[in-house]
């Protein structure tokens, strides 16, 4: 693909100018041929995404990407290795962002083409997640799945080899576009917080969006509750600008934890419909589980809801 068709679906960058490399289109501008934040699986073609993640700087490792034949850099950082050649510089505010909206480009944004239903919260993100998908397919639609255990596309089962956390952007792109190549329509897909602030999931254009709950967790990556809860939030605010399909966007909040008063005066604002649902009658809930019985071999409950077609 060309850089500059690449680079055009990027909401925000500068071409940093260089004595050896276009700034603008033309009959030199490299075509990519791959997408890569990690300096060691760059080839000749590659665009190199340089950021500052959580353990190392990606642009310490500028000068190996060039060696290894990288086409062109994207950077935060516009301080560059003196090296005798350079190939195109593309500066962006975020690395982990704009590594999110080119791999979307590349794969021709597969999210677009799906359902896209993201289902996070502190606790019970894999179970909802894996109930969900067994509903949709016992009811005959074509869904697939991912999930910090696995990715489940057609009758494939992948190990996302992760186990905490949602695939970084490139690999969930990827797992869309097979979804799209296979015929999926709903992609259900579990959004943990790291995700969503390291924007794993950006570029994914969400229809639905799942609330379990929100408690105290993961306060050393987000450094706050207050940080923490606004990564969630991330995931709802989201569907007020996410590409519109024929899905109408949906929110669904959990009505008795303390995330509804949280969640839905930003929904509110930002003109989102919302459903709620509730085990204690909440007088504002959509569906409400009544009777409930756990039991050691099933649990048990009685659904009443509202008319909210």
């Amino acid at each position: 693909m060309n850089l500059f068709q690449l680079i055009s679906h990027l909401p925000n960058y500068s071409i940093l100018p260089s004595a050896d490399a276009d700034t603008e289109p033309g009959p030199d501008t490299p075509n990519i041929t791959a997408i890569t934040s990690d300096s060691r699986q760059v080839q000749p073609g590659a665009l190199f995404v340089a950021y500052r993640g959580v353990a190392a700087d990606g642009h310490r490792y500028l000068a190996d990407a060039v060696a290894r034949g990288a086409a062109a850099l994207v950077v935060e950082n516009p301080t560059l290795p003196q090296l005798n050649h350079l190939p195109p510089v593309i500066q962006v505010p975020n690395g982990r962002e704009a590594l999110a909206h080119l791999a979307a480009a590349w794969h021709n944004f597969p999210a677009r083409k799906l359902a896209m239903v993201g289902i996070t919260g502190t606790d019970g993100k894999t179970t909802t997640t894996n109930f969900l998908y067994h509903i949709l397919k016992a009811a005959g639609q074509n869904v697939g799945m991912i999930s910090t255990v696995n990715a489940v596309i057609g009758e494939r089962v992948l190990d996302t080899g992760l186990h905490t956390t949602t695939p970084d952007a490139p690999d969930v792109q990827r797992f869309l576009a097979e979804m799209v190549r296979s015929g999926t329509d709903t992609c259900l897909l579990e959004t943990t917080s790291h995700g969503l602030a390291q924007h794993r999931v950006t570029a994914c254009d969400f229809d639905i969006a799942v609330v379990t709950n929100i408690t105290h967790e993961h306060l050393d990556i987000h450094g706050s509750l207050a940080g923490y809860r606004a990564a969630k939030a991330d995931l709802f605010e989201s569907l007020a600008t996410a590409a519109q399909k024929q899905l109408p966007k949906t929110a669904v909040l959990n009505c008795d934890d303390w995330s509804f008063d949280f969640l839905r005066p930003k929904l509110d604002s930002a003109g989102v419909r919302w459903l709620g649902y509730s085990l204690a009658s909440h007088p504002q809930a959509t569906v409400t589980a009544e009777n409930a019985a756990c039991l050691p071999h099933k649990t048990t409950f009685t659904v009443r809801g509202q008319d909210f077609a």
